[in-house]
């Protein structure tokens, strides 16, 4: 029975430790907790349906002096159609 209490109040203990050192942590750091950044790839919005494509794979068109980049070659040229119409 001492085992069990003894273990529970390691656990409270361990707890409000974790509590302090956390926020004491996102003091030392701005305020804020600090997310995670994960590496990946840029992602750019197609202007012509809007969806997100990773940089690296867009189709990119040189468009009014501007690199401009889609998710394929036909929204590319729906959009070079409806922005040469306009």
């Amino acid at each position: 029975m001492r085992a069990i209490l003894f273990f529970i109040l390691l656990m409270v203990v361990y707890q409000a430790v974790k509590v302090v050192f956390r926020s004491a942590m996102s003091v030392y750091h701005g305020g804020e907790p600090r997310t995670p950044r994960i590496p990946g790839e840029e992602m750019v919005q197609d202007p012509q349906c809007r969806t997100y494509v990773v940089k690296g794979r867009a189709v990119a068109r040189r468009i009014a002096g501007r690199t401009t980049y889609f998710c394929s070659a036909g929204c590319a040229d729906a959009y070079e159609r409806d922005h040469r119409s306009s």
